[in-house]
């Protein structure tokens, strides 16, 4: 398999080019057989319906049959209308096939509305609703879906992700990953427009308020970010119960990682990081930068390591990353092979030629009036590096609903 991206290509366009967010079957409770068998039926897919159709391009090493039925029984409590994008986060070096799930959530096409709907008209089981946590969610999502609230036009979707690969049990309450328009800080009026974060969106997520060392901290990390470089997700952690926020930071060129990360606290006496940079920009020409803050920036950070530009299923070059993580360790080589063999597209209309001129993420399409796709592909690895301890790698598969667009 050839790389899948022109080393020549600039990181900003590349990272650019990659960018796809959240704004960017089937009936339910069938036996999985007759499902993949039918023509789809997308009026009113559920996100349990999802799991039974990709269920048979997912392997025993990728995923076990106790794991997949406990994240289809969690699935089957979110009704239809909810999302066209989900994924899995696997642990590269576990060899117990154990996925955490993620759910995506759009501000557009009634996603958001579903979402509200589920919790507040109690759709939602009471083993969830008697939760605090859920009740701030559906708190949040009330203001969200209010057009007058900054809230809407600020956030463009979020992320449920259910820690479901360690903790089933206490897997009710997600973490939560706001998508938000692009913040910086260039200037005091930038600084100020952004506190909508810390005295809006993350108290009404969380129930309590933000301290002002926090806030601090934050603003502070805006401040000081490379030229191009913006967050764009900012979680509240709520199935860890911890007070801070993890930030993504995107367009970060990696030259620009250490020092950025040095100017807002954070030290590496071994240097390690320099060379896990250098080594990664050899598979990956698009990074991302997670941090956890409280007061501080936490040691242990991520690199979101994506192949621009975005080929989905059709995407290349993964191969030869996914052997460097086997050959240093990171990976376990059955592991390779079980997300190498994930990818791929079923159409509704096989006749149609998939393209990615004429096939949208279902989101951009003005109504449900289309030909229908689930693509299933390898969306990312996130390296985790912590000075002075092992280097850890996750993958991310995702499967996203595509419309033809006539």
């Amino acid at each position: 398999m050839s790389k899948s991206f022109d080393h020549t290509v600039s990181f900003e366009n590349a990272c650019a080019a990659r960018e796809i967010g959240l704004e960017d079957i089937l009936t339910r409770h069938q036996p999985e057989n007759e499902l993949i068998s039918r023509k789809f039926q997308f009026t009113d897919f559920h996100p349990v319906d999802y799991l039974s159709f990709i269920k048979p391009h997912m392997s025993d090493d990728l995923i076990s049959s106790q794991n997949y039925d406990e994240i289809k029984n969690l699935a089957s409590q979110f009704t239809g209308g909810l999302t066209s994008f989900f994924g899995f986060e696997s642990h590269l070096s576990k060899s117990d096939a154990r996925l955490d799930y993620l759910i995506a959530v759009s501000s557009q096409k009634g996603e958001r509305e579903a979402l509200l709907n589920l919790i507040k008209n109690g759709s939602l089981p009471d083993k969830f609703l008697n939760k605090q946590e859920w009740q701030n969610v559906g708190i949040f999502t009330e203001k969200w879906a209010d057009p007058s609230s900054i809230l809407y036009t600020n956030i463009l979707g979020l992320w449920l992700e259910f820690d479901t690969s360690e903790k089933y049990n206490e897997a009710l309450v997600p973490s939560i990953f706001l998508q938000t328009i692009p913040l910086r800080g260039d200037n005091s009026e930038d600084i100020e427009k952004c506190k909508w974060v810390t005295r809006i969106a993350i108290p009404m997520l969380t129930g309590r308020m933000v301290s002002e060392k926090l806030e601090k901290k934050f603003l502070n990390i805006l401040e000081k970010l490379p030229k191009g470089a913006s967050v764009f997700h900012i979680a509240s952690m709520l199935s860890r119960n911890t007070e801070g926020m993890r930030l993504v930071i995107k367009r970060i060129n990696p030259k620009d990682v250490v020092s950025y990360l040095e100017s807002i606290g954070w030290a590496d006496e071994d240097n390690g990081l320099r060379d896990l940079l250098k080594e990664i920009k050899k598979y990956s020409n698009c990074i991302r930068l997670h941090i956890n803050i409280s007061d501080q920036v936490d040691p242990e950070i991520g690199l979101e390591c994506f192949i621009s530009p975005d080929q989905y299923h059709k995407g290349q070059g993964w191969n030869e990353f996914f052997n460097h993580l086997v050959e240093k360790g990171m990976c376990l080589p059955n592991m390779k092979s079980a997300l190498l063999d994930f990818p791929g597209v079923t159409q509704e209309d096989p006749s149609n030629e998939f393209n990615f001129e004429s096939y949208l993420p279902s989101v951009k399409l003005t109504d449900n009036a289309f030909s229908k796709a689930i693509v299933r592909y390898i969306s990312h690895v996130k390296i985790s590096y912590k000075p002075g301890s092992p280097i850890k790698a996750k993958a991310y598969t995702g499967v996203r609903l595509f419309g033809y667009k006539q």
